[in-house]
This record gives structure tokens, C-alpha cells and sequence, in this order.
């Protein structure tokens, strides 16, 4: 009698743990099996166990593909034996994940911070920098959301993400109010033209920097000149009239071509000497 309570209560606890388990996720296989484990840790159940566990999940092409396993298992590690074979059937290559995440992988209808959790997945396989992984993840984006997000470049990667999905998020509730309204207006048309509005701005505040620094080049010019001006006529008002070189207005400036003299001016003097 006890036996069978025993037989019974472990019956259904390995049911209620069948419950937990989800069926066998080809296209995520490692996340599967590691959901798998977490599962049947608590219960401290042997290879016996999580070997027949895993194949009752497995779908009709997946049991096709450890046949021998099932037919013939192994006398030991039996689920060793069957998740490793399961992981060279179908876990794709570095290769074919390097292809998928470099060509492949699209936003869609997804969020720009799901999208980034994909491409980490595929990068972390294949050893992608973060670097190059941002670069792949900015391709991705709409134009209108990458001109926004290119202002915010000193921003950790998953900031600029959750800034991207609040961009589309609100470009979506602009679309519904738009044709709630009437108005025909597309998000993606008000998210260009907000676009468009940053590019013209950055613009002009550019053009004010260099209107900016060429007049200080006119000024730093100006000032030289007014500094030369200034020596030069220094130099010449520090001549007195009777000092033996001085030099009337008309031949300071004209010299010989002066047609005018004011005395006592030095010129012909210095013309005899000559």
C-alpha cells in the first residue's frame, strides 16, 4: 500500500513538472534545454528521468533524428548523450547565425529593444563586438528614428533602445489620433519631418558657429591694423616741427608725388643730399 502511494505521488509530480515544460523549441534549443534544467533541478531527478522527460516533448522529425537513442540508449548518460545530439541536428552554425544576424534579422513589427535582444543573442555565439553589433542594430531602425537617435550617440546601447521604442510607440499614438481626427497623416511622415527639422537646426547652429568665428578673424585682423595705424602715426606726431627730419602732411603721406609743402619741412633737404 505504501509502495503504490509512493509510485503514485511521484506519477503525478513527474506530471505536474510535464505541465511546466514547454515542447521542444527547435529554434531555441540551448534556452529550451536551460528552461528544461531549471525545471527539473528542484526535483533532483536522474539522467533515467530528464532522458524520458525530454523525449515525451520532442516533436515527431525531432524523435526521427535520435532514433537509435530512443530504440537503443546508452547504459549511461543518457540525457548527456541525447541533448548533445539534439544540439548538432539543430543548433545553426556560427556561420549561419554570423549570415542571420548580419542579413537576415529585421524590426518589423517588433520592438527595437526585442530586436536588440535577438541580435545579442546571435552576437554573443558568434563573437560579434558590441561596436559592430551597434552599427548592425542602427541599420535596422526606421531613418526617421535613426536621425533622432544619432543626437543621443553617448547613450549606452540599451538606452538608444528603449529611446527607439518610444519613438515608434508615440509615432504610433500620433497615427491613431491623426486618423481619429481626419487628418491624413502618416507616423512615418511626422517622424521624417521631425527629421528633417533637427537636420535644419543643426544646420543653422552650425552656420552661427563659423559666422561666429569669422568675426572674430575680422576682429583679431582689425585690431592688427588699427594697432600699425596707430604706431605709424605715433611715429610721426613724435616728430616736432623742428626737429631737422620733419616731414610737412603733404610729404609724409605722398611723398615725392606731393604737389603741396607746409615748411619747416625737411623733404628738400633730404632731396639735396640724395
Amino acid at each position: 500500500m505504501k509502495e503504490e502511494q509512493e509510485t503514485s505521488g511521484m506519477t503525478l509530480a513527474a506530471i505536474s513538472v510535464s505541465r511546466k515544460l514547454p515542447d521542444f523549441w527547435v529554434d531555441m534549443l540551448r534556452l529550451w534545454f536551460s528552461q528544461f534544467e531549471a525545471v527539473m533541478a528542484p526535483q533532483k531527478q536522474g539522467e533515467e528521468s530528464k532522458f524520458n522527460m525530454v523525449i515525451s516533448k520532442l516533436t515527431k522529425d525531432a524523435i526521427q533524428q535520435v532514433s537509435d537513442l530512443v530504440t537503443s540508449p546508452p547504459a549511461n548518460n543518457k540525457y548527456a548523450a541525447l541533448k548533445e545530439r539534439l544540439l548538432q541536428v539543430y543548433e545553426e552554425s556560427a556561420e549561419r547565425q554570423f549570415q542571420k544576424l548580419v542579413l537576415e534579422l529585421e524590426l518589423s513589427s517588433q520592438k527595437p529593444t526585442h530586436l536588440l535582444r535577438r541580435m545579442r543573442d546571435l552576437g554573443r555565439t558568434t563573437q560579434v563586438s558590441d561596436i559592430t553589433l551597434k552599427s548592425l542594430w542602427m541599420s535596422r531602425m526606421p531613418t526617421s528614428v535613426r536621425a533622432v537617435i544619432t543626437v543621443c550617440q553617448d547613450q549606452s546601447l540599451d538606452s538608444l533602445a528603449a529611446i527607439a521604442d518610444k519613438i515608434l510607440e508615440n509615432s504610433k499614438s500620433f497615427e491613431i489620433a491623426a486618423v481619429t481626427d481626419g487628418t491624413a497623416i502618416t507616423s512615418q511622415g511626422a517622424l521624417t519631418e521631425l527629421a528633417n527639422q533637427m537636420s535644419k537646426l543643426m544646420l543653422e547652429v552650425a552656420s552661427l558657429r563659423n559666422e561666429v568665428q569669422s568675426f572674430k578673424r575680422r576682429g583679431s585682423s582689425r585690431s592688427r591694423s588699427l594697432y600699425s595705424n596707430r604706431n605709424r602715426s605715433s611715429s610721426r606726431k613724435s616728430k616736432a616741427p623742428g626737429d631737422p627730419n620733419w616731414l610737412c602732411r603733404f610729404h609724409y603721406r605722398f611723398r615725392k608725388n606731393a604737389k603741396r609743402c607746409e615748411q619747416p619741412c625737411a623733404w628738400r633737404e633730404k632731396e639735396a643730399e640724395n
